[in-house]
């Protein structure tokens, strides 16, 4: 008897922001879906290859963190604006937006969204990193909600706070699943919000 072959889902980290953790969240996602014995396959396309160095880092310390085809997921890390990352988008299952939820990210951010087709609107995640809970910030989060709210698309998830000691260094590679930690159940709890509203509409 064959064994069940599960769809490949297609995770893309993006948007039109340079500055706002893509890497970083690509990295954590590939961490917490590894840690739920997921197969994952990740690509780097961004010229200064992050991505890639954390998943060579981690091969050094004898953990390989990125699988060769037949994988459950698929995760793209992009240089936003650069590189092929539209056609990315397009095959994307899940289009996966960080952000720091300041003025200045909303006004590149914002626009990016409402240029993007209405299929692949729906399929945007925007996470909020970096947070301070500042008044800035919360204005952010507001107007972001507003604008979703009138397009009638998008989601945005629960905020990442700004915890440079713990994900600061988590680029350099480790010979431990970031989710092995106690200091990790934040970043649980984004992802597995981020999946259960996946399963629930698909």
């Amino acid at each position: 008897m064959s064994r069940l072959v599960m769809p490949l889902t297609k995770i893309v980290i993006t948007g039109n922001k340079g500055g706002t953790g893509k890497t970083t969240i690509a990295a954590l996602l590939a961490e917490y879906l590894n840690h739920q014995n997921k197969k994952v396959q990740l690509i780097d396309t961004d010229p200064n290859q992050a991505l890639q160095a954390w998943v060579n880092n981690c091969l050094q310390e004898k953990r390989p963190v990125s699988s060769p085809p037949p994988v459950d997921y698929q995760i793209t890390d992009t240089a936003g604006v650069s590189g092929g990352y539209l056609t990315h988008i397009k095959q994307a299952n899940i289009i996966l937006v960080p952000f720091v939820p300041h003025y200045v990210d909303l006004q590149v951010i914002i626009p990016w969204f409402q240029s993007l087709p209405k299929e692949q609107q729906n399929k945007v995640y925007f996470l909020p990193n970096r947070y301070q809970k500042t008044k800035e910030q919360r204005e952010g989060l507001n107007q972001l909600n507003e604008t979703r709210r009138d397009m009638k698309a998008g989601t945005v998830l629960s905020p990442l706070s700004q915890r440079p000691a713990l994900y600061g260094s988590l680029l350099n590679g480790s010979p431990a699943n970031f989710f092995s930690q106690k200091e990790s159940p934040q970043a649980q709890e984004v992802f597995q919000q981020l999946f259960k509203h996946y399963e629930k509409n698909h």
